[in-house]
């Protein structure tokens, strides 16, 4: 996919109230190479976490929005949302439940064809770490 269009509906819990940021999210431009070179987006309990993965992380912030959520600390019991990423050429723009949280800028230099998939984040080790389930999940992609 190029410009795509991928909701679901998160429900996730922790392990840990003092988990790092941790949660649902998306991956896309996926290369060849599967476990580098490409975007990931995951809802967190105060924010959305977005990078750009190479050999390590590297995250970056909204160009406009503040990127900003504000959930309940999920440790013993799940949080839910509705979770909306677009992407259209080099912007990417991210809903929680259907409000617009951040518009984010892609690297004009890094490859944004690829393919698309769904991703977990957890941080922390403890017992199960993080729990995600995806539910009523769509996707679009327009044809060329």
């Amino acid at each position: 996919a190029d410009d795509f269009y991928m909701k679901a509906h998160f429900k996730w819990s922790s392990a840990s109230a003092t988990a790092d940021i941790s949660g649902c999210g998306f991956i896309f431009a996926v290369q060849d190479n599967k476990d580098k070179d490409h975007y990931g987006v995951f809802l967190d309990k105060s924010r959305v976490y977005f990078v750009k993965t190479g050999y390590s992380y590297e995250p970056f912030g909204p160009t406009r929005g503040t990127g900003r959520v504000s959930f309940d600390v999920p440790a013993g019991y799940p949080i839910d949302a509705d979770f909306t990423l677009l992407v259209k050429e080099t912007s990417a723009y991210v809903l929680v439940d259907e409000k617009l949280v951040g518009e984010y800028t892609l690297s004009k230099s890094s490859i944004l064809h690829g393919e698309l998939g769904l991703a977990i984040l957890s941080g922390t080790n403890k017992t199960y770490g993080t729990r995600c389930q995806m539910t009523n999940l769509h996707a679009w992609m327009p044809e060329e």
